[in-house]
């Protein structure tokens, strides 16, 4: 199994479920263009839209 961040892991873990269920979606500040605080949100705006 490959290392990665937990950042990177929940990044993933996010994604996986925005692909998965149609229904899910993300709240809270500073997670669109910024990425989040630590950038765990980064690029999933460009990719599934505000």
């Amino acid at each position: 199994m490959a290392e990665k961040l937990y950042i990177e892991a929940l990044r993933e873990g996010l994604r996986e479920e925005l692909l998965r269920d149609e229904k899910v979606f993300l709240l809270g500040e500073d997670i669109g263009i910024y990425g989040g605080a630590f950038g765990v949100t980064k690029g999933l705006v460009q990719e599934f839209g505000e």
